[in-house]
C-alpha cells in the first residue's frame, strides 16, 4: 500500500477541444481508456477520487468496472467551472494530504512512481513539472540539480519545464475559484517539483502524437 493515501482526478470537462463529444477520461489511446491508464498507476493508492460532470453516468459505469471502491464527487456546475472547482469538491472532503490530477493524461509509469514516493514522504506541496513540452505550455521557472524547485509559472518566459497538471499537496490549502489551479499554486510558491513524463490529450493532434508514441511500446509493454 502507498504511503499517499488520497489521489483525486478530475474528470468533469466536456472534452470540447478533442471534439468526441464525450469525456476524454474515456478516449481509447492504443487499445485502452485514458481513464484505464491513470487508474492503473494508482493502484497501491487507498482512496481514489474521481469528480465527474459531463456524461457522469457514462464515466461512473466504466470507472466501477475497473475500481469497485472508487470514490465519486459530482460536479454538476461543470460547464462552468474549471478543474480547480473540480478538485476542491473533492478537497473537502479529504482529511490530510492529496495528489491532484486531470484526468486527460497518460503518464509514463516509472516517473509517476518516483513522484508518488516522494508525495508519501512529506505532507508539503510537491509539484510535478514535465520536459515534454505541449503546444499551449504554462512554463515553470525550476531551478537545482537533482532536488527541484519552483518559482514561478508563465505562459511567455520559456523554460525546458512546463506545468504538468499533477500536484500533491494538504487538501485543505484548495480553493474554489473559476481560475486555473497553478494559478492557485503560485500563492505557494517556492516549492518542491519532480520531473515526470506525460502526454497530454487535448487536441485531435494530441490523440494522433500519443496513438503513435504508445504505440512503439517504450512506456508500456
Amino acid at each position: 500500500m502507498s504511503a499517499v493515501k488520497n489521489v483525486v482526478i478530475a474528470a468533469a470537462g466536456m472534452g470540447t477541444r478533442l471534439g468526441f463529444g464525450r469525456p476524454k477520461c474515456l478516449i481509447p489511446v492504443n487499445g485502452r481508456t485514458i481513464l484505464e491508464y491513470q487508474l492503473d498507476l494508482l493502484k497501491s493508492v487507498e482512496n481514489v477520487f474521481l469528480v465527474v460532470g459531463f456524461c457522469e453516468e457514462d464515466v461512473m459505469d466504466f470507472a466501477s468496472k475497473i475500481r469497485r471502491d472508487i470514490i465519486f464527487v459530482r460536479n454538476s456546475d461543470f460547464q462552468r467551472t474549471k478543474t480547480l472547482g473540480s478538485f476542491y469538491l473533492a478537497a473537502k472532503i479529504i482529511d490530510g494530504a492529496a495528489i491532484f490530477m486531470d484526468g486527460d493524461m497518460i503518464i509514463e509509469p516509472a516517473s509517476f512512481g518516483e513522484f508518488l514516493s516522494a508525495a508519501g514522504q512529506s505532507d508539503d506541496m510537491l509539484i510535478a513539472v514535465s520536459k515534454r513540452i505541449s503546444d499551449d505550455p504554462v512554463y515553470c521557472d525550476v531551478t537545482g540539480d537533482g532536488a527541484l524547485t519552483i518559482r514561478g509559472f508563465s505562459y511567455e518566459n520559456k523554460s525546458d519545464f512546463e506545468w504538468a497538471n499533477v500536484v500533491s499537496m494538504p487538501a485543505k490549502l484548495m480553493t474554489d475559484g473559476n481560475t486555473h489551479t497553478f494559478e492557485h499554486l503560485k500563492n505557494f510558491l517556492p516549492a518542491a517539483a519532480k520531473v515526470i513524463d506525460r502526454l497530454e490529450v487535448d487536441t485531435p493532434e494530441d490523440l494522433t502524437y500519443a496513438e503513435k508514441f504508445l504505440a512503439t511500446g517504450t512506456w508500456f509493454r
